[in-house]
């Protein structure tokens, strides 16, 4: 069994990269929608849960981390649908797959993984089965992935710095973002949120560095410029890493939505490169322009 995770920051193609991959015909790849395991820099994820709940070799205790992940108090893509009923896991079921598994943290992530794919792998045998996860955060630990899964292959989808500004600012300043920062001014808001989008792209430009050199056979860098303008290249070049045949269905991937327009549809969204460039505010463009300028360069993009 293959391991895939598609990791970077928010608004950087993840879920495009998710939708090329599970589009292969000859192979299942089937990557879950944010399992949100490990967390992120700022948010902790469902080990931290799972450590909480006690010693998982007590029965007792899987059944109260099972019990959690239907409660709906744990507000990420997988659980949502999960708790909906969308991804057809009955709960006896996931109970039973972690129960008769050695329990430890990487048993349980593997278990909410491999138990989306089972269905597929009962109706098509002779296939190659690929799993895996599709969590952002899971860029910040690349170093646990590896050495849990050392023939994974982690995807990190990287993205101009003003398109991921300009699509998150909209987000969460000008359309009003739901959680904290709702309770904080227009203004306040916008800086925070500028901070923290240049600093953690200075931070994922610094963790490609790391990552490139130590992990050459696991890491991959996608930028979402390359798939969405040379997508039958860089889909090639994609399927070469993981070790997979390309395929003409992979080039029609679902067209996603973005922050400023709606698509449906199969595709990609060429629109979507130079769009920041009509939305971006003059005095983030200067901002970004300072701190990253060096970097925009080194990855091909215009200042």
């Amino acid at each position: 069994m293959k391991y895939i995770f598609v990791v970077g920051l928010p608004r950087t193609g993840t879920k495009l990269a998710r939708n090329v991959l599970q589009n292969a015909q000859h192979i299942h790849c089937r990557i879950s929608p944010e399992i949100w395991f490990f967390g992120d820099l700022f948010r902790s994820g469902l080990r931290r849960v799972t450590r909480k709940c006690g010693n998982m070799s007590n029965d007792r205790n899987v059944r109260k981390l099972v019990e959690y992940m239907y409660s709906g108090k744990f507000q990420h893509t997988y659980w949502k649908l999960l708790t909906k009923g969308d991804l057809g896991i009955d709960r006896k079921v996931l109970e039973s797959e972690i129960l008769q598994s050695d329990r430890s943290e990487k048993a349980i992530y593997v278990a909410l993984m491999k138990i989306l794919a089972k269905a597929d792998v009962a109706r098509a045998e002779e296939k190659e089965l690929i799993i895996g996860d599709k969590t952002p955060g899971n860029l910040y630990y690349v170093p646990t992935l590896v050495e849990w899964f050392p023939d994974a292959k982690v995807i990190h989808t990287f993205r101009d710095p003003r398109a991921i500004m300009a699509s998150e600012w909209k987000r969460l300043v000008y359309e009003g973002h739901q959680g904290w920062l709702s309770k904080i001014g227009n203004s306040f808001r916008s800086v925070l949120v500028v901070m923290y989008i240049t600093v953690t792209w200075l931070y994922a430009v610094k963790l490609h560095h790391t990552y490139s050199k130590c992990y050459p056979e696991n890491y991959y860098l996608s930028k979402y410029e390359d798939l969405v303008e040379k997508p039958d290249v860089s889909v090639k070049k994609l399927c070469n890493f993981i070790g997979i045949e390309a395929d003409e269905e992979m080039l029609s991937p679902a067209k996603l939505g973005s922050s400023f327009a709606k698509r449906s549809g199969e595709g990609f969204d060429k629109a979507a490169i130079n769009r920041w460039q009509e939305h971006l505010k003059p005095w983030i463009r200067v901002w970004l322009s300072f701190w990253s300028g060096r970097y925009l360069k080194e990855f091909g993009y215009r200042l």
